[in-house]
C-alpha cells in the first residue's frame, strides 16, 4: 500500500513556461516547455536546482499548466520562459512509480487519503519528474513525486 505524508514545502524560485494542451498533447508540449526552459537557463547562466516539474492549474481538457524547473537563484523572464515560485504550502506528498499514463490512479488514491485525513485540496497540484525517460527506457520504474496542497 502506498504511503503519503503531509509536508511543509518551502517556497522556491522557478523558471517556467505556461502551457495549454489537450490530454493527448501533454507529453509533446511538456517536452518543448522543458527544452525552452533549459535553453533559457543556459543562456542566462542560472542553474537548475532540481528535476523538472509540472504544476496543473486545471485537471481537465484543455489542461492549463506550467512546466519548468526550480532554480538556484531568481530568474528574469526570457522569451516564453518566465520567473515563478513553487511551494510555500502544506502539501500531501506521494510517490508514483510507473508510466505517466497511470498517474491518475495515484491522484485518486491520494485524494481519498487527503479526505480521510479531514483535509481538502488548497491549490494547484504538481509533479516532480525524478526519472529521466531518455536515460531510463522502462516506464514501469519511472518515479514521479506528486504534491497536492492541502488545508
Amino acid at each position: 500500500m502506498p504511503s503519503y505524508e503531509i509536508r511543509s514545502i518551502p517556497r522556491q524560485d522557478t523558471a517556467v513556461v505556461a502551457v495549454t494542451s489537450p490530454l493527448d498533447g501533454i507529453s509533446e508540449s511538456m517536452g518543448k516547455a522543458f527544452e525552452k526552459t533549459f535553453h533559457a537557463l543556459g543562456a542566462t547562466g542560472v542553474a537548475p536546482a532540481g528535476p523538472p516539474f509540472a504544476r496543473y492549474f486545471t485537471m481537465e481538457e484543455p489542461f492549463e499548466y506550467e512546466a519548468g524547473v526550480v532554480v538556484a537563484s531568481p530568474f528574469a523572464a526570457s522569451d516564453e520562459v518566465r520567473p515563478g515560485e513553487l511551494g510555500g504550502v502544506e502539501a500531501a506528498v506521494g510517490m508514483h512509480i510507473g508510466p505517466y499514463d497511470t498517474l491518475e490512479r495515484t491522484y485518486g488514491a491520494m485524494m481519498a487519503w487527503i479526505k480521510g485525513q479531514g483535509l481538502s485540496v488548497a491549490g494547484p497540484m504538481w509533479e516532480v519528474y525524478l526519472t529521466d525517460p531518455s536515460s531510463e527506457p522502462d516506464p514501469q520504474v519511472w518515479r514521479t513525486a506528486v504534491f497536492i496542497p492541502v488545508a
